[in-house]
């Protein structure tokens, strides 16, 4: 009988020999773990086959570090894999991983693929719903903007005014700054220059730079309050400094010609490069690209390579 024992516990060691260290997980955490320190050793294929084993075993943390990282690789089996993860996260009631799911739909990978307008509402509509202030505005106001642009849905202004207000109830500046743009346009809601400045200057107060940027414009056309260029002035460099791409070309533009300021042509070129590499639109970048060009001819080699550092080094305040 002893030799028996002996000769089972000699094939169990032989065989535990041929197995991978993920066949002895004994709990998601384990494999977690084991994740942890193969990642701070710079050992990624390792950390991400105990990522996955952790996250197949239902661990959180798991799903989500395997979600985020693949969601960043340019190859799309990566990008449906961290899809995949989100759901699972998204299904264990993680409400951060429902709002990253709605987004992955709404967006697509890095080439516009595998986007499902539907889907991303579905999810977007559960998250709005959950009890994290952060995440439920989050979601609201993704919904708010499909609504107003008809993405998974027929267009609806209204609707997207009532999530763009959910959102802002939960703090969301940039649903603030959107109810403003409704306002201001009467989109879905009467016109209204008052209630638009008050929505802009309460956005701008949660460091919106396009808020502040919108409360300067209706100073200077005088729309909901009376015409005051020092204020509209003082609003346009308030946005500017905050990093909006219009306001930066506004200062470009002033500095360049000399508009109520001497003529500076290395603050005018700053200006005019900042604009052109911030989030606006195609015809903003196309303006303030061509306007740092023909500035740029207009200055020494040195002048030119103070300004480009002074772009460089620029920070939003």
């Amino acid at each position: 009988m002893r030799k028996l024992f002996f000769w089972i516990f000699a094939c169990i060691a032989v065989i535990a020999a041929a197995l991978p260290p993920a066949a002895f997980a004994d709990t998601a955490g384990d494999a977690y773990q084991r994740g942890q320190i193969a990642w701070k050793n710079q050992d990624y294929e390792t950390a991400f086959r105990e990522y996955r084993t952790a996250g197949d075993l239902g661990h959180l943390d798991a799903q989500i570090l395997l979600a985020i990282n693949l969601s960043a690789s340019p190859y799309r089996e990566d990008f449906l894999e961290s899809r995949k993860w989100w759901a699972k996260a998204a299904g264990q009631g993680n409400s951060s991983s429902m709002v990253a799911l709605g987004d992955s739909y709404r967006h697509g990978d890095l080439d516009g693929n595998f986007v499902d307008y539907k889907e991303a509402v579905k999810w977007y509509r559960t998250a709005s719903n959950s009890k994290n202030t952060e995440h439920r505005g989050d979601a609201s106001l993704a919904l708010g903007e499909m609504y107003e642009a008809g993405q998974g849905t027929a267009a609806n202004p209204s609707e997207a005014m009532k999530f763009y207000k959910k959102a802002a109830d939960c703090g969301n500046g940039e649903a603030k700054f959107r109810i403003g743009l409704l306002y201001e346009t009467g989109k879905g809601v009467g016109r209204n220059y008052a209630k638009a400045r008050e929505c802009y200057t309460a956005a701008a107060g949660d460091w919106v730079s396009a808020a502040m940027h919108r409360v300067g414009y209706l100073h200077e056309k005088g729309l909901g309050v009376k015409a005051n260029m020092q204020e509209a002035e003082k609003w346009y460099r308030k946005a500017a400094d905050a990093g909006d791409s219009w306001s930066q070309l506004y200062f470009g533009d002033k500095c360049e010609h000399g508009r109520g300021v001497p003529v500076d042509l290395i603050s005018a070129h700053v200006w005019y490069n900042l604009a052109s590499r911030g989030m606006g639109s195609e015809e903003l970048w196309k303006k303030a690209k061509s306007a740092k060009e023909r500035v740029a001819l207009k200055l020494s080699a040195e002048d030119l390579a103070r300004a480009e550092k002074i772009a460089r080094e620029w920070r939003p305040r």
